[in-house]
């Protein structure tokens, strides 16, 4: 059923789902262990290798291996979720099947992942914008150092870039960790005038389809005078949202709810347009291209340019 993504600070209700669904699918109960992944990847013949201790993993963790899997499948634009047109539809179907996931562990099929709208945020004071609700026992917990408080207190990050080069090791469970404005370099959020600026664009994404172009899929993602939007938040989170492994940390998919609502936003001003179309442009971008999937079924883009079967944001719903 289709579910509504709301504004985390909308309800209560709906705050509270979400970190109940998020605790949830972090019990290490899946029946997979480490070494099931490193198998997985010596089998496919997948370009990673997987260390460390043998443990018993959950489906959050599987969708952090998802993750940083698909950043390294290299294309020739970017890799098979970021750097390139696919950006926008790989995350759409990866937090559709993440939601499906907490559907299932709710008994509710009618949930939403709510999205966190930080240009909001970075119309504040720099001091203030990581002192706000959002970083409080009551939400995600602390913006600095180790989350010991609220619901996520209780998640485990088990998964972790390795220190080399497409390596994944699987460590002693340790707390999500944050550190929040803490770099100099990018001490604020994003700005609505900066979303506007995204949402200005006509063209969905242009030739050479890479980092460099000016397009409403490279300024979203963030490369443009970078990191901007989605990677100034990521930047901006620091400690787990820095890396590949950055699904470890919740604020993830409140982030990237946010990024696919400005991408719906800009769909329903421009209609569903996509580039590149059949027969052009890199390989694994296109629009029938089929996206890296280990959950469910694998999609191509023009498959959820309409999301209308699996969600609607809550400004679809206004008259």
């Amino acid at each position: 059923m289709a579910g509504t993504r709301e504004n985390i600070f909308v309800s209560t209700q709906v705050r509270d789902a979400f970190l109940q669904a998020m605790v949830a699918l972090d019990q290490p109960n899946s029946g997979v262990m480490a070494s099931d992944l490193a198998n997985f990847l010596q089998a496919n013949n997948l370009p990673m290798t997987m260390i460390g201790e043998e443990q018993e993993l959950s489906i959050y963790d599987i969708f952090v291996f998802w993750h940083v899997l698909a950043m390294n499948l290299d294309l020739s634009v970017g890799n098979a979720a970021h750097g390139g047109p696919i950006f926008l539809p790989w995350h759409r179907m990866y937090m559709i099947r993440l939601e499906q996931m907490c559907q299932q562990v709710l008994g509710d099929p009618d949930f939403g992942l709510p999205y966190w709208d930080w240009a909001a945020d970075g119309e504040l004071p720099v001091q203030e914008q990581w002192r706000t609700d959002l970083w409080s026992a009551d939400y995600l917990g602390e913006a600095r150092g180790r989350v010991r408080s609220g619901p996520l207190a209780q998640m485990q990050v088990r998964l972790v870039a390795g220190a080399r080069r497409r390596e994944i090791a699987s460590v002693t469970p340790r707390p999500v960790f944050r550190q929040a404005g803490m770099d100099r370099r990018w001490p604020d959020l994003p700005t609505q005038a900066q979303v506007d600026a995204a949402l200005d664009q006509t063209e969905y994404d242009v030739s050479p389809w890479g980092r460099g172009v000016i397009s409403h899929r490279n300024i979203l993602e963030g490369w443009v005078q970078g990191p901007q939007l989605h990677n100034r938040v990521h930047t901006w989170i620091g400690g787990d949202m820095a890396p590949g492994t950055s699904p470890n940390d919740p604020a993830f998919f409140l982030n990237h709810c946010n990024v696919d609502r400005i991408w719906e936003l800009w769909m329903g001003q421009h209609g569903l347009a996509y580039a590149p179309g059949r027969n052009r442009g890199p390989q694994g971008h296109r629009i029938d291209s089929t996206m890296f999937s280990i959950i469910g079924q694998a999609l191509t883009p023009e498959q959820i340019l309409d999301p209308s079967a699996w969600y609607a944001y809550d400004h679809q719903l206004i008259a």
